[in-house]
């Protein structure tokens, strides 16, 4: 993994030495995490980071950590799981999609040892990913600043008296109706995004009724994502990219 969790958990602690965890507070649970990290129990730093999501606290920073520790575990569906939450609200965050990468390699090549199949990558659908491209925040935001770029440009324009002056204004108008436009999409397609979430296990099968005894139908691989359709007490019905539908305990995925 690129960035150790030393130097993410150090970074984290400035904004969350303030928050607890029950009696125990944020910075006792990244000690703790930082010192079984350093002699190699991984367990019980995941324990820790763990207890600092359940918490509230799960920044980027503390889920890009989490992530690197299930990876370090081969605990590749929930190490997954944690860097697509992060990608979700910080895209640019290189180190998370660099990580997130390098867990589907080592994923594919467990499943190829085992079963002789793997897949590395999944066709996300393009609204998928324009809406994954920015946060929602960063959308509203880039919106504003087009509005804002229109109000002036048109302002600007009925007050130039050259040519030149003129063209400029235009194409500033141009620019800043494209970027308003841009942006509104970007916010419908954030908006429009499916109740995703990753599988966490591997050995999953759909089953056709929601019940434990439900005949098994197709397999779902782990770190696969899925699309929540409906729920029925601890089962939840999803549909994969591939269009198959099914029921699995909803303690086997993990809600983006």
């Amino acid at each position: 993994m690129r960035r150790s969790l030393r130097a993410l958990l150090m970074a984290a602690l400035v904004s969350l030495a303030a928050s607890t965890a029950g009696a125990v507070s944020a910075r006792e649970l990244l000690d703790r995490a930082l010192t079984a990290e350093a002699r190699g129990d991984l367990p019980t730093a995941a324990r820790s980071l763990e207890e600092l999501v359940a918490a509230g606290v799960d920044s980027d920073g503390v889920l890009y950590d989490l992530g690197t520790v299930y990876a370090r575990q081969e605990r590749y569906g929930e190490a997954i799981w944690c860097y697509e939450r992060v990608l979700r609200r910080a895209p640019l965050m290189w180190a998370a999609r660099d990580n997130l990468r390098s867990t589907r390699m080592r994923l594919a090549r467990r499943d190829a040892g085992r079963s002789g199949q793997a897949v590395v990558e999944q066709a996300v659908p393009l609204r998928v990913q324009i809406g994954e491209l920015v946060p929602f925040g960063w959308a509203v935001l880039l919106g504003v600043l087009g509005e804002l770029g229109v109000v002036l440009s048109v302002w600007r324009r009925r007050r130039v008296t050259s040519e030149l002056e003129r063209v400029g204004t235009t194409v500033a108008l141009v620019l800043s109706l494209t970027l308003t436009a841009g942006a509104l999409g970007l916010v419908a397609a954030r908006r429009a995004l499916p109740p995703e979430a990753v599988v966490l296990h591997s050995g999953l099968r759909l089953r056709q009724t929601a019940r434990v005894d439900g005949i098994p139908d197709a397999v779902v691989r782990e770190g696969e994502r899925v699309v929540r359709v409906s729920r029925d007490g601890v089962f939840t019905r999803v549909r994969t990219l591939t269009g198959a539908t099914g029921w699995v305990e909803s303690s086997e995925l993990g809600a983006l």
